[in-house]
């Protein structure tokens, strides 16, 4: 059986693997601009709450780091379809992340008070958040990983650690203050963990 050429007309298995992911981000994505979008278009109809929005910030920009972080695991995306489907499962996570963190306003009519659908649905948002860092702890074992993995991982463990708390102490809005002011500082701390 022969096998599959690596390069077609200078266009590599790697690139053309990237081209689908990259599509699948950018609709990711889309769906933080096109929620921030809603928030501002239906404003009369919308009571912001300040920590529904920092949290909608803190997810993009998690989102973000994702995608700067993943360059140096690319070329393993073409070893086997399992690299590549296993490669996927973070872009998931963030667009359920998305989807969660921003109502339907085409089925609202009436106000939608976001403090109010931030707490109903809190639960759901720190367990996939809890469960990403979970995801990024595996895939340091699973790529080969760049900068200081024992201080990623230890911020990552973190993040497990307070999205975890979080989800439990979902109603307490205190918590969420402390959690969203801790979360925000081992973010920037994760940043100057990465190589430059």
């Amino acid at each position: 059986m022969d096998r599959v050429p690596q390069i077609i007309e200078g266009f590599t298995h790697t690139e053309y693997l990237t081209v689908f992911s990259a599509i699948i981000f950018g609709y990711v994505g889309a769906e933080y601009f096109q929620g921030w979008g809603s928030l501002i278009r239906n404003r009369k109809n919308v009571k912001v709450y300040w920590q529904h929005t920092l949290w909608t910030i803190f997810a993009f920009t998690l989102f973000i780091q994702n995608w700067w972080g993943i360059w140096p695991r690319i070329a393993l995306i073409n070893e086997n379809i399992f690299y590549f489907f296993y490669s996927l499962v973070p872009i998931f996570l963030f667009y359920t992340i998305s989807v969660i963190l921003f109502p339907d306003f085409k089925k609202v009519d009436e106000e939608i008070d976001m403090q109010e659908y931030f707490y109903q649905n809190s639960r759901y948002l720190f367990g996939l958040f809890s469960l990403y860092f979970v995801f990024t702890i595996v895939s340091s074992f699973v790529y080969p990983d760049i900068g200081n993995v024992l201080v990623q991982n230890l911020i990552r463990t973190l993040g497990v650690l307070l999205a975890a708390g979080a989800a439990y102490f979902h109603k307490n809005r205190t918590v969420h203050v402390i959690f969203l002011v801790i979360g925000y500082i081992a973010l920037m701390m994760f940043f100057l963990a990465l190589p430059t």
